[in-house]
């Protein structure tokens, strides 16, 4: 007995339609990783921008340094630069600690 046909045929416009649409939503999917980014850049840019025009409005047009947050920033960096050069007197005194050490082992000196 032969079998009834089915009306299931090859649709070659829907299989391109899943195709393109499966791409095309893919392609939105990847797109959002590269603009996310980009829009959060955005928005920061923006509020800086608001920041920065309405300070100039306003007309606080200050010098860098005059302000309290300028001078604690120089202090820290003065401090920073003060123990730097602290930590390096130290390691040089202790490399010529070390040398005269050597000197003293290499000609069997015990004193």
């Amino acid at each position: 007995m032969p079998e009834e046909p089915t009306d299931e045929r090859y649709r070659p416009l829907a299989l391109l339609a899943v195709v393109l649409g499966s791409l095309l939503l893919f392609a939105v999917f990847f797109l959002g990783f590269l603009v996310a980014p980009l829009g959060v850049l955005l928005l920061f840019y923006v509020g800086f921008s608001a920041v920065d025009r309405s300070r100039r409005s306003r007309g606080d047009r200050q010098a860098p340094g005059d302000d309290a947050a300028s001078d604690a920033g120089q202090a820290v960096a003065e401090r920073l630069a003060r123990e730097a050069g602290q930590r390096r007197a130290e390691r040089d005194r202790q490399t010529a600690e070390a040398g005269l050490a050597a000197e003293r082992l290499t000609r069997g000196d015990d004193g």
